[in-house]
C-alpha cells in the first residue's frame, strides 16, 4: 500500500481529486485469491473497475474477463498487447465470458463466430441467441440466495433451480450448446451459506441434466468474495477453505470451475485524495465541502452501498464532522459522521479502499470533472 507521505506528494504534484491505483496491490489480491482457490479459473469482472491498465495488469497474471456489454468486450481486446496481429479466436474462446443474461441483438451479432461463453436465464434470450449468435457456449444462470450480501442480484437475474433443467433442455432442442451453470451469491457476501446452498443446488442440476442425456462441463460460482472495508468481514481464508472442500466434494475434477471476482481484486488497490474547497458550521458540527462526491468517485455510497471514511493528513483533536461533495444536490452527502481535526480550505483528505465501483460509475454531473487516475507500478 502506498505510504501517506508519497500519497500526499502525488496529490500536490498531480492535483485533486486524484485516484491512485497501486498495481502491486491488484496483483497481490489476484494471487491471494488464486492461492486460496487454486482450482478456479478467474475472470476479472470489468464492471468493478474498467481502468485499461488494470485489464493489462491482470492479463499478465493469466486472468480471464467477465464482461457485460460489447463496450467492455472491446475494452479487453483493445488493452491486451499480445492480441495485435492475432485472430480474435486465438484468445477469446477461453478468456472472456459475457455474464449479462440479457444482451441486445446487435451485441449478439457482433459476437457471432467467436464461440464466446455467455449466460442466459430465460427462453426469450435463447431464441435471440439462436437467431444471432448460435455458436456461443451457453451457461445457465441460477437464481440463488443472496442473504447477507451488501448488493443482492437475484431479484433481477437467474432462473429458479427447479426450472433450470427444463430451460437447459429447451436450449439443446434449439440446437444450442450449453456448457454449464452459473450463479452469483451477491456482492460483498459474508454469508458462506449462500455459496454452500448454491453449490448443492448446482450439483443436483448437473445430475438431472446428465440423466436427461446431456453433460455439463463448467460451473461458474460468480464473485462476491468479501473485502475488508472495516474489519467486520469474516477471514477470507476460512471461507475459501470451506469452498474448496465443498467444490471438491460435489464436482469431479473433470468439471471446470470458474469465478468472476471484481471487488476482491481491486477494492483495496486504490486511494482517493480530495481537497477541502468549502467549510461551514451546521447542526453543531463542521461540514467540509470536498471536490469529489457521490456523483463522482464516491458514487459507491449510493450504487454500491459502501460507506467511505475520510482521513486527514494533518493532526489535531478530532470531532464529529460531515463531508459532502461539490455539486448543488443535497444528495451529494458522503458522510455525516466522520471524526476529523478542524480543517482549513485547501487541506487534503484521503479515502482508502476506493478501487471497486467508484470511478467506473462516476459521472460529470454539474460539470464537475471526474477524478484524475494515476496508475502506480513498482
Amino acid at each position: 500500500m502506498i505510504s501517506l507521505p508519497k500519497l500526499k506528494r502525488l496529490a500536490e504534484r498531480e492535483g485533486t481529486p486524484l485516484l491512485v491505483i497501486d498495481h502491486d496491490v491488484v496483483r497481490a489480491n489476484y494471487q491471494r485469491l488464486h492461492k486460496q482457490l487454486p482450482r478456479l479459473d478467474l475472470y476479472f469482472a470489468i464492471k468493478s473497475n474498467p481502468e485499461p491498465q488494470i485489464i493489462s495488469t491482470l492479463y499478465a497474471e493469466k486472468s480471464g474477463y467477465d464482461v457485460a456489454s460489447l463496450q467492455e468486450y472491446e475494452a479487453v481486446l483493445e488493452n491486451i498487447p499480445t492480441l495485435r496481429g492475432k485472430k480474435r479466436d486465438d484468445f477469446i474462446w477461453d478468456k472472456i465470458i459475457v455474464a449479462n443474461t440479457i444482451k441486445p441483438a446487435e451485441t449478439l451479432k457482433q459476437l457471432a463466430n467467436y464461440n464466446t461463453l455467455m449466460t442466459f436465464d430465460n427462453r426469450y434470450e435463447l431464441e435471440k441467441i439462436k437467431e444471432h449468435c448460435p455458436d456461443a457456449g451457453l451457461v445457465c444462470r441460477l437464481r440463488v440466495q443472496n442473504v447477507g450480501s451488501v448488493v443482492e442480484l437475484s431479484s433481477k437475474f437467474g432462473v429458479e433451480p427447479g426450472d433450470a433443467p427444463n430451460l437447459i433442455e429447451q436450449a439443446f432442442e434449439l440446437g444450442l450448446s450449453v456448457e454449464g451453470l452459473s450463479f452469483h451469491v451477491g456482492s460483498q457476501c459474508t454469508n458462506i451459506e449462500n455459496y454452500l446452498n448454491a453449490l448443492e443446488a448446482s450439483a443436483q442440476i448437473f445430475k438431472e441434466v446428465k440423466q436427461r442425456g446431456h453433460k455439463l462441463r463448467l460451473l461458474n460460482i460468480g464473485g462476491g468474495f468479501p473485502v475488508p472495508y472495516d474489519g467486520s468481514e469474516p477471514p477470507f481464508e476460512a471461507m475459501a477453505k470451506k469452498l474448496r472442500k465443498e467444490i471438491d466434494r460435489l464436482f469431479p475434477k473433470h468439471i471446470s470451475v470458474v469465478a468472476e471476482p471484481g471487488r476482491f481484486i481491486v477494492a483495496t488497490a486504490a486511494t482517493l485524495v480530495v481537497e477541502v474547497v468549502g467549510k461551514s458550521f451546521r447542526d453543531d458540527k463542521w461540514v467540509y465541502y470536498v471536490n469529489d462526491g457521490v456523483y463522482g468517485t464516491l458514487s459507491g455510497v449510493i450504487f454500491d452501498h459502501i460507506p467511505y471514511h475520510f482521513n486527514a493528513f494533518k493532526r489535531g483533536d478530532k470531532r464529529l464532522s460531515a463531508v459532502v461533495g461539490p455539486t448543488c444536490d443535497a444528495l451529494d452527502t458522503v458522510s455525516t459522521a466522520e471524526m476529523l481535526p478542524e480543517l482549513n480550505l485547501g487541506d487534503l483528505l484521503y479515502v482508502r479502499n476506493c478501487g471497486a465501483y467508484t470511478n467506473g460509475s462516476a459521472t460529470t454531473f454539474n460539470g464537475f470533472p471526474k477524478a484524475k487516475i494515476l496508475n502506480i507500478n513498482t
